[in-house]
């Protein structure tokens, strides 16, 4: 299961609980470590590496989530 799919399924799972927070840590040229936050207690962390096949499409749906 691809990273993408895996925050697709902690949304869905979780949203219900209210608002999930999240952030992603500097990039740096291997990648970035993202993670999800839920008020339940839940987190998603993954790394993302730099040259994954969902890096850009992952990237964009943390800024959904960035503080």
């Amino acid at each position: 299961m691809s990273v993408l799919a895996e925050l697709r399924g902690f949304v869905l799972i979780h949203r219900p609980c209210g608002v999930l927070r999240g952030n992603r840590d500097q990039q740096t040229a291997a990648g970035c470590r993202l993670w999800i936050q839920c008020p339940c207690g839940a987190r998603f962390e993954r790394w993302l590496a730099s040259d994954e096949t969902d890096a850009d499409a992952l990237s964009a749906a943390l800024r959904l989530f960035e503080r």
